[in-house]
């Protein structure tokens, strides 16, 4: 079995795969503090919980944006696998040609994600993960990786404004009922929800405008909140929950022969 770990910055997410089957999956906390010794009690309780053996797994794959943690997963795989992951950067992608001018500053999660959705859904395509950062990723009509845009993602947009508004509460990240509110509570919410929702379409037609895509290619949405702006946005046409993980093994996978 492969174990694929998305280490992101907010939060960890974990597969477990028997081939292609995705069977257990769980999403962690991303605290930095962590060490491998840690995250080798952590993933013991995982595996009891759901009656598996650290012996079943043949492989681990790590995707990860927080080097600090790259080095405790080298740690949990060294203690309780005894097997080296694979951490992904753009030396374990030689088949994706990257245009950008720097390949190795390109992250990780990006690159698999670029793998996957051309593999499960053709190409040209956009990849919109929402996490930490709101991320755009453009794969072209040969399966390239063409570039990508980042912004701030929703709750780090929705953080700052708590933080500098001092009367200003804080409120769940889901659609409202009307645009207009009627408390503060009520608009804070339409803005970061509608104004969240913009920013995405908005970008997703910037980027088909100047790529010269043809309306209609898959723009797949993944990350925490991507579920939350499916219904209100204009341009997503699915939503994939486990892309990334998809993703990493399908590196891994390319990897291993």
């Amino acid at each position: 079995m492969l174990l694929a770990v998305d280490v992101g910055n907010t939060d960890t997410v974990v597969g477990l795969f028997r081939d292609k089957d995705l069977v257990h999956d769980w999403r962690l906390t991303s605290s930095a503090h962590r060490s491998g010794d840690e995250l080798a009690v952590l993933f013991a309780a995982l595996f009891h919980e759901v009656k598996r053996e650290p012996g079943e797994i043949s492989g681990v794959a790590v995707s990860s944006v927080v080097p600090e943690l790259t080095s405790a997963y080298e740690g949990l795989c060294d203690r309780l696998f005894g097997k080296k992951p694979l951490i992904i950067d753009y030396r374990a992608v030689p088949d994706l040609k990257i245009l950008n001018h720097d390949p190795a500053t390109v992250g990780s999660d990006r690159l698999v994600n670029s793998v996957a959705v051309a593999e499960k859904y053709g190409t040209p395509a956009i990849v919109v993960d929402l996490g930490t950062a709101t991320t755009l990723d453009v794969v072209g009509p040969e399966g390239e990786y063409a570039g990508g845009i980042i912004a701030p993602g929703i709750r780090t947009s929705a953080a700052a404004l708590f933080r500098r508004g001092a009367r200003l509460s804080r409120v769940e990240i889901k659609r409202p009922e009307k645009w207009v509110g009627r408390s503060t509570e009520e608009s804070i919410q339409s803005g970061i929800y509608f104004g969240s929702v913009g920013v995405v379409d908005t970008l997703v037609r910037g980027v088909i405008r100047e790529m010269g895509f043809d309306a209609g290619l898959p723009v797949v949405a993944t990350g925490g909140l991507a579920e939350a702006i499916r219904d209100a946005s204009e341009t997503i046409t699915v939503v994939d929950p486990v892309l990334t993980l998809e993703g990493i093994r399908l590196v891994w996978e390319r990897n291993s022969g």
